[in-house]
């Protein structure tokens, strides 16, 4: 049986916490695997074989960004009707999202791998790494399917309030992942194919075990009738999924444009960028849990029209982001050059990395704060505004790159990214505010 949680009674801090915790442990195993795959990637190959596949992180962000987007538009009605106690409309909220949601992917799946090597090209990628950069982003491409699966069916049991379930799968891929990494790269000498090959089984080991405890919650059991098509619900699916997509990928293109900007300094830059992004990425997963904690908060309360309850929760949750800003700051201000010494061999691509990493360790709050109030606002529906705002983050990370580049040269890339999170927390933070203000003042009228 999956340890679901109905979060729409009780203290809000200590079920937060609880459900935070088996969060955060499942962004860290996913992050550290990543760093390991780097680790493995960097000293296995060669730094030119981490610059490929750092190459293609911001299109791959840009792609499974939109895709579990869509996906968002499941877990936000899951867990709003599970905090109205409606198992009838939760059920078709998942067949209806699966059906809607593996059609946009598979449209996906098949232009991103028709278009991957013309996009990298226009990027400026290296022909020095091109062929392994098209090599692995098209095998994570045609794994699409396996990815969707695992995504969607981890969200709907952290919508039920079970976060212990996804950490399980995620421990499970990881260790499957990084053994993959060593057999196909270290012992078969395959390259970056091997990395590839074995993110996508360890995907589908994951997607597998997240399915088999769904099936023990006796009121997610999917009936013949649940398939039968809603348009009224896929709509509402897709009007709260495809703001959350766009958002991801709106973000992503300034990434893109970035890396743009990261190639054309040259290959020591891309691979030193590479290995800052993901520590960054991996500092950050605390605070981007405690976000995730929030929103499935937020959408069970908002379901049972406890709007009070998630200012309360929101302001528990506040003090939670504050220490986790600042423990990931310690480590990326206090020891740059050691963290990005355990992916880069070359010592001039790790002295690249040291302010870089000071810089983004000094703003951690603020993507910190970031998480919080996005992710409520999207718990609650609301996608509308994050989606915004990741348009202001686009525009943020265009003008640092654009008119500092040429003065600052490498710092202007630190500096567009900060620049972005923000202006970002700033949007979603006021709104917010204004839109809990209203509801809870309308509920008292009634």
């Amino acid at each position: 049986m999956a340890n679901t949680i109905n979060m729409t009674e009780g203290k809000p801090f200590p079920i937060i916490f609880k459900y935070f915790i088996p969060i955060l442990c499942s962004s860290l195993l996913q992050q550290l695997y990543s760093i390991v795959d780097t680790i493995v990637v960097g000293k296995g190959i060669n730094d030119m074989a981490l610059a490929a596949v750092g190459a293609t992180g911001s299109i791959s962000f840009f792609i499974f960004g939109f895709i579990m987007g869509l996906g968002c538009g499941i877990s936000i009605l899951v867990a709003q009707a599970y905090g109205a106690l409606d198992y009838t409309r939760l059920r078709k909220s998942i067949t209806m999202g699966v059906v809607s949601t593996g059609f946009v992917a598979f449209i996906i799946m098949i232009t991103g791998i028709i278009v991957m090597r013309p996009l990298l090209v226009l990027m400026h990628t290296s022909e020095v790494i091109i062929d392994d950069a098209v090599l692995y982003i098209v095998i994570i491409l045609a794994g699409i399917p396996l990815t969707l699966l695992y995504n969607v069916f981890a969200g709907i049991l952290n919508a039920l309030g079970d976060s212990r379930t996804s950490m399980i799968a995620v421990a499970i891929s990881s260790v499957i992942n990084i053994l993959l990494d060593l057999f196909f790269i270290v012992g078969c000498k395959m390259g970056v194919e091997g990395a590839a090959i074995g993110t996508l089984i360890a995907q589908c080991c994951a997607g597998a075990f997240c399915f088999m405890k769904l099936r023990k919650i006796p009121f997610v059991h999917i009936k013949r009738q649940d398939w039968k098509i809603d348009r009224a619900l896929i709509k509402e699916e897709i009007v709260i999924g495809i703001p959350v997509g766009f958002m991801n990928s709106v973000t992503a293109i300034g990434t893109i444009l970035v890396q743009y900007f990261v190639n054309k300094l040259g290959v020591n830059y891309t691979a030193a960028y590479s290995a800052c992004m993901r520590l960054v990425e991996f500092m950050m997963q605390p605070c981007a849990a405690a976000g995730m904690a929030m929103s499935t908060f937020a959408g069970q309360n908002y379901g049972a029209k406890k709007f009070a309850r998630i200012g309360e929760g929101l302001k528990s949750s506040f003090w939670l982001s504050v220490g986790l800003a600042v423990f990931s700051a310690i480590l990326l201000c206090g020891f740059p050059g050691q963290l990005a010494g355990l992916m880069l061999s070359d010592p001039e691509n790790i002295i690249l990395c040291v302010d870089f990493l000071r810089l983004c360790g000094g703003m951690m709050w603020s993507i910190s704060f970031l998480f919080l109030v996005r992710n409520t606002c999207q718990g609650m529906g609301f996608t509308i505004v994050p989606m915004i705002s990741g348009f202001v983050e686009l525009a943020a990370r265009i003008i640092a790159a654009v008119f500092l580049t040429p003065v600052l040269g490498y710092m202007a890339i630190a500096i567009a990214e900060t620049g972005a999170w923000t202006s970002a927390f700033m949007l979603n933070g006021v709104y917010l505010l204004f839109k809990l203000k209203r509801l809870i003042r309308a509920k008292k009228m009634i």
